[in-house]
């Protein structure tokens, strides 16, 4: 059965014996029944036995030939292990362990000994789950409805050890997941995601639009850049500032930056049962965390709230780690940031005092409601609705997978849109849908085109030049002379090379300035052809 081996050429049944290693178990049991059975076989074209005669055997294998010429012109030819009914079994086989590998949450290795079937027989129908998604998850837009007051939108990235350099940044919109899987750095993700939220997405004028995300510095310039009227807020999870939010918001035609604390809301109102589970064993989980000796001990986070005119990306009155019997010198009591930190987020502070006192600050007072309708009752952080992110845990059984792309995105599909699928009925779907007849006769019997070969990946000046060649946009992470990172989509123009120093510049208009601007090849830290079409999981696939 050497048919499951990737070919570029039709079936050849030599060397059968060879390559058997291929075979599913139960579909080789099924076919040698066929083999040594004297009933025709049905011809895999026209799904009929009227028109086909028997042409004899080759090494144990039985040949037939079809000749219903309404259905195919020239007379078809196969054989048992090409015929209708091995399609079938093929096809049961697929979905079977597709469906394991969905719901198990197995890796490819796993469901390859417990169904006792070749590798190919997991491989082939998961490339298909990724071709479908690319192909179907991706087509719908996001259309709030009129009566909505507030859109939050969660974000979150998953740490790029998942599977060797890839990451998912993922987003939750109306209840809609939208996600990427990141091959680029957080500042080139974090634009592309963004501007592909503002592509499918449609709210009403009236409609304030408030993004959750983690603390990375990296999801500011693209929020303020795409959607420069929402609120958003930035959860810190590292140990010097976990418990500390940032909220960036413009109120009265002026930006502001505001520092509170995750609680800041939990009064405000009532939590179902579910999250006070879910807090009492969180509370246990940190009770057992916090078990640490002396030397990791650190100061307490000021309480105060404070105010700033203008985005203040790093943090500022973060924790300190105490000296271990030492002497503690009076500079290292302060809660204040680094020097950079201060020189990179050079805003006023206009305010720092108590929640009661700041809720008479019109800035904080307006933001405080708009947390109090998302929050109340609740910690402000994801990690309380991360029941929309449980497949953190779920990818972690594939760090080492090689296909990763395909990988993440069907893990990510099947918890997200077929999770309510019971077996049978998941593996329905996938017969009609996925891996159907068509799919098994071009990509399985004729070959899977899965081994490819991949050219190194080209230089950033021959990335350019050919971005300016086709006309076609740039996302770039830039690093500028004062250190600052930033991430901009850019329109390529020119590229010229210095004869005095070397020198690569390259001319571009900025969409993040909205001017022309002139770039250091040498600064650009990673870069990537700006296309905001990640995947976006809507319709329902019933």
């Amino acid at each position: 059965m050497g048919i499951l081996k990737p070919r570029t050429k039709p079936l050849s049944i030599r060397k059968v014996k060879d390559t058997m290693e291929y075979a599913n178990k139960v579909c080789e049991e099924k076919i040698k029944a066929l083999d040594n059975s004297k009933e025709l076989c049905t011809c895999p074209i026209c799904e009929g036995r009227e028109h086909v005669v028997y042409t004899g055997t080759n090494r144990g294998r039985r040949k037939f030939k079809c000749t219903n010429s309404s259905s195919h012109e020239k007379p078809r030819c196969f054989t048992t292990s090409t015929s209708f009914e091995a399609i079938m079994y093929y096809q049961d086989a697929m979905t079977e362990n597709l469906a394991d590998l969905l719901q198990t949450n197995s890796v490819i290795d796993g469901i390859r000994r417990m169904n006792e079937t070749s590798r190919h027989f997991v491989e082939l129908p998961l490339e298909r789950l990724y071709q479908y998604i690319v192909e179907e998850g991706s087509k719908d837009s996001i259309i709030v409805d009129e009566n909505t007051d507030i859109v939050t939108i969660f974000s979150d990235l998953t740490g790029s050890g998942l599977m060797k350099g890839k990451a998912i940044i993922l987003a939750m919109v109306d209840d809609v997941p939208v996600f990427e899987i990141v091959t680029t750095d957080n500042y080139l993700s974090t634009m592309t995601l963004i501007a592909a939220i503002k592509k499918r997405l449609t709210v009403p004028d009236d409609t304030l639009i408030v993004f959750v995300t983690d603390g990375e510095s990296a999801f500011v310039e693209p929020i303020k850049s795409y959607f420069p009227n929402a609120i958003h807020i930035r959860q810190f999870h590292k140990k010097s500032c976990r418990g500390m939010i940032y909220a960036h918001l413009v109120h009265n035609c002026t930006a502001y930056t505001i520092r509170c604390f995750w609680d800041v809301v939990l009064e405000e109102g009532t939590p179902s049962d579910n999250v006070l589970r879910q807090r009492e064993r969180r509370a246990k989980k940190r009770k057992s965390n916090n078990r640490i000796s002396k030397k990791d001990e650190y100061t307490e986070l000021s309480k105060d709230v404070v105010i700033w005119a203008g985005t203040v990306f790093t943090p500022r009155g973060i924790r300190r780690r105490k000296p271990y019997k030492t002497t503690v010198k009076k500079s290292e009591k302060k809660n204040t940031s680094t020097h950079d930190a201060v020189r990179n987020d050079p805003c006023e502070k206009v305010f720092e005092g108590p929640v009661e006192d700041a809720k008479n600050i019109p800035v904080f007072s307006h933001c405080f409601e708009v947390m109090k309708k998302i929050f109340g009752g609740l910690h402000i952080t994801s990690n309380v609705v991360e029941n929309v992110f449980n497949i953190k845990s779920k990818l972690k059984e594939h760090r080492t997978m090689k296909c990763g792309d395909r990988i993440l995105v069907s893990t990510l599909y099947g918890n997200l849109v077929l999770k309510d699928m019971g077996k049978r009925e998941l593996v329905e779907f996938l017969k009609n849908r996925v891996v159907t007849k068509d799919f098994i006769v071009s990509k399985v019997l004729y070959g899977s085109g899965l081994q490819k070969y991949k050219p190194d990946k080209p230089s950033y000046e021959e990335r350019v030049r050919t971005a300016i060649e086709n006309g076609l946009q740039l996302v770039i992470h830039y690093c500028d002379r004062q250190r600052r990172h930033t991430s901009r989509v850019i329109s390529l123009m020119n590229l010229e090379k210095s004869s005095y120093d070397n020198v690569i510049r390259l001319t571009a208009y900025c969409h993040l300035r909205d001017d022309e601007r002139t770039f250091l090849l040498e600064r650009i830290r990673d870069m990537a052809l700006f296309d905001p079409n990640p995947y976006c999981f809507i319709a329902n696939p019933g």
